[in-house]
């Protein structure tokens, strides 16, 4: 028997209706999993490019949403089966923005509980700024740290529009009103600006550095060169090289835990389907912008 086609909409709506309910309650479960009857050291993932889903540096990869990780800091601090948190870093920094709002949440974190962060691979400029406020700053012998600085990139086709015989008519209130934009080239007055730009975030960041870490030799440090995990720790970047395990042994001393305190890694809750079908991806620009101001690119470093 044909079934009519009102009746296939109830069945389709009530197939979507149960496994949206089965996939919220799957993601309300893991936010509150049962404790695990000890005190415990959480784990924090920052890994990707630091910028807010909506942001078009999501176009270049994978993205630490502060928003995402700031919620699991709010949980590792309000939740007393915590003791110590480690903070596993694999990013090349991201946003100005981003990245402040992730180091304000993490000094937060680190008022109330021992904080450790630890660089698995990358942990450059913005993703360093994170880990600032951490007790103590663990890397692995391979990792990449530093970069400690800001960059603008203006990125201009004036010759392609040329070429292809494209005209561009813009009226703007002020002649920095359109700054950066790539239809046009910069001018003595728009350098002059960007450079303001980045020299006040550099300023910022350097105070955060000084501020956190006792340098031995600041000597190349605010250069924007990236160190090796031996490098950062003879300057006085970093304080340990080791393992993760190390990270974590470190976290349950300062936490004043046992040796085999376990180990609870927190994750954002995964989107319901229904989620999905309803808010969808965020719109985004397909190219990226003429201005963003990043904290580093990962050099091309291959073993």
């Amino acid at each position: 028997m044909r079934l009519k086609e009102w009746q296939l909409v109830a069945l389709a709506l009530s197939v979507l209706a149960a496994t949206a309910a089965l996939a919220y309650f799957a993601a309300h479960w893991q936010l509150a999993a049962p404790r695990l009857g000890a005190r415990c050291v959480a784990v924090i993932r920052l890994e990707g490019t630091i910028a807010y889903s909506t942001s078009q540096l999501a176009l270049l990869g994978a993205t630490a949403d502060p928003d995402e990780i700031s919620k699991l800091i709010d949980r590792a601090a309000s939740d007393d089966s915590i003791g110590a948190v480690v903070l596993l870093i694999n990013s090349p920094g991201g946003s100005a923005a981003a990245s402040e709002a992730l180091y304000a949440k993490v000094r937060e974190l680190a008022a109330r509980k021992p904080v450790v962060a630890y660089v698995r691979e990358y942990g450059t400029s913005g993703a360093y700024m994170v880990a600032l406020p951490a007790r103590a700053i663990l890397a692995s012998n391979s990792s990449i740290v530093g970069s400690v600085g800001v960059y603008v990139s203006v990125l201009t086709y004036t010759g392609l529009l040329e070429k292809l015989g494209v005209k561009v008519h813009v009226f703007r209130s002020g002649e920095l009103k359109d700054l950066g934009a790539g239809y046009r080239e910069l001018t003595p007055r728009d350098a002059q600006v960007l450079e303001e730009v980045v020299s006040d975030l550099f300023d910022l960041f350097k105070r955060r550095v000084l501020a956190h870490r006792s340098l031995r030799d600041p000597g190349d440090v605010f250069t924007g060169r990236p160190f090796t995990a031996r490098q950062a720790l003879e300057r006085g970047l970093i304080d340990g090289v080791g393992t993760l395990d190390d990270a974590l042994r470190l976290a349950r001393e300062l936490g004043g835990l046992p040796p085999d305190a376990p180990v609870l890694e927190l994750r954002p809750p995964r989107p319901s389907l229904l989620q999905l079908l309803l808010r969808g991806y965020p719109a985004r620009s397909p190219v990226a912008p003429s201005i963003e101001i990043l904290a580093m690119r990962p050099p091309p470093i291959q073993p």
